[in-house]
């Protein structure tokens, strides 16, 4: 016919605009700690998949890693090779929840009154320790006080920055030794 020819072009350009899907990212979570300052973190990493391949997976915090009072958030980024990237996050909360130590608190003490039908009363104080951090001793009274006739309750309090506490406590007995006169 007459040889007339047509042609048409054109490109196509295929792009990977997906990002990498990362699946089972850890809950938030929360470790008490028992000794120290900081709890070793354990979970189940994520899986990172995509339609192109994951290049990269990378974590803000090693599986183990130690993790101090507070809350710290760890992050996942997974890359693909061209570029896109998403994150999963979860938070690791580490309480302190344990109350101070209190070692040493006397068992009772016994005296016997003076003229005044009163005593001082002398002890050794307790001591504490804490799992982490200081903790502030406090008690109700204090060795060399005077006590009057009768039992007295002794009570010591360890508290610690957090706010737990522990106590122990003690009698003071004080008995009226002196003679019965009769009239």
């Amino acid at each position: 016919v007459y040889g007339n020819t047509s042609i048409c072009s054109f490109v196509v350009s295929v792009l990977d605009q997906a990002a990498p899907i990362i699946s089972n990212c850890p809950a938030d979570m929360e470790l008490s700690l028992s000794t120290g300052c900081s709890v070793a973190a354990q979970w189940t990493p994520p899986l990172a998949s995509d339609n192109c391949g994951v290049t990269s997976f990378t974590s803000s915090h090693s599986l183990g890693s130690q993790f101090e009072l507070g809350t710290t958030e760890v992050t996942y980024t997974a890359t693909d090779a061209n570029g896109n990237s998403t994150t999963c996050s979860f938070d690791v909360t580490v309480v302190d929840d344990e109350g101070p130590t209190i070692t040493g608190c006397p068992s009772g003490v016994s005296v016997s009154a003076n003229a005044a039908c009163q005593a001082v009363v002398t002890w050794v104080p307790p001591t504490i320790t804490n799992n982490c951090g200081s903790a502030t001793l406090t008690a109700t009274h204090n060795p060399e006080s005077t006590f009057p006739l009768g039992t007295t309750v002794v009570t010591y309090t360890a508290e610690d920055s957090e706010g737990n506490t522990s106590t122990c406590s003690f009698n003071v007995v004080v008995t009226d030794a002196s003679p019965q006169v009769l009239a």
